[in-house]
């Protein structure tokens, strides 16, 4: 479901210097730019859901696990972890919250079932080790949500409870921040990825909205499924002739498909003109200028 998980990252206050490492960011400010995250790309996915293909629950969640953090002690002490699982955020008046779950609710199990992975099930995810936990748990969630309610056992206090869970129809997609201290944002079919430099660049959540949207609309259109099918390379063999030619469709579809997506939400469409003018002006060097990617007057041209 789209922001029903997003692998948590350990973020610090941004400094009005300009956009910190994502190693510098404090625990604090991981849960406030997940929430931030997680409803914005929450908003998008329910609202454009009556026209999307591919469909699934959302719950309007995002779990993260203990053996994310180097430093379990520290997150112990910020978010508790009663158990390996927890919730970091919800959408404020989402599924999940209507139900009565509470960040820093532990969960033990779902429709009876313990959530607790297999070592063999972990090691055969493609995934860094420390966020197997999470991607196991996020696939057998999704699957579970889309056949119907979840029951999800909980410990909050110390105390066992059971909260019945039923997620509401989103465009599938699920977004996440990356830890990568390099500006970006990104789409692999199911998953819309954002960097925290990136993140933090952001004036308003409609210029969050900006990019989300453009990154869901190359999932919505399953542009790495057709680059994949016609041939088309990646790496720098990306950037030249015909490879460079098809990647630079998907990307003026993705940004006219962009501004729909936005609308459809009610968020303010002239945000992608006010974000790209600024990003382009202040750092319009990089992947942004390459020959996969319009240089950003033209870029804004489009919208």
């Amino acid at each position: 479901m789209a922001g029903l998980m997003a692998l948590a990252v350990p973020l610090p206050a941004i400094a009005a210097s300009g956009s910190p490492k994502a190693s510098e960011w404090s625990l604090d400010a991981l849960r406030a730019a997940d929430v931030r995250v997680l409803s914005v790309g929450y908003r998008l996915a329910t609202a454009n859901a009556p026209f999307c293909r591919a469909i699934e629950n959302a719950a309007g969640m995002t779990l993260h696990h203990i053996g994310q953090y180097p430093d379990a002690a520290a997150a112990r002490a910020t978010f508790g972890f009663a158990g390996d699982y927890a919730v970091l955020a919800l959408v404020a008046d989402g599924p999940a919250a209507r139900a009565g779950l509470r960040t820093d609710d532990a969960i033990v199990s779902f429709n009876g079932m313990p959530l607790a992975p297999p070592a063999a099930e972990l090691a055969a995810i493609d995934q860094v080790a420390a966020y197997r936990p999470i991607a196991w748990a996020d696939t057998r969630m999704r699957a579970a949500l889309d056949k119907g309610p979840v029951v999800l056992g909980i410990l909050r206090g110390g105390q066992p409870m059971a909260i019945t869970v039923t997620g509401t129809p989103a465009c599938r997609s699920r977004f996440e921040l990356r830890p990568s201290d390099s500006y970006g944002a990104s789409a692999d079919g199911d998953i819309v990825g954002i960097t925290v430099p990136m993140l933090s660049f952001m004036a308003d959540d409609d210029e969050l909205a900006a990019i989300l949207a453009h990154e869901l609309a190359h999932n919505l259109l399953e542009h790495r499924r057709r680059l994949n099918e016609a041939g088309v390379q990646r790496g720098l063999l990306q950037q030249l002739g015909r490879n460079a030619r098809l990647t630079l469709a998907t990307e003026i579809e993705a940004d006219q498909l962009s501004i729909w997506l936005m609308a459809n939400a009610g968020y303010d469409a002239q945000a992608s003109v006010r974000f790209w003018t600024r990003y382009g002006k202040q750092r319009g060097k990089g992947i942004f200028s390459a020959p996969t990617h319009y240089r950003w007057k033209k870029r804004v041209g489009l919208f």
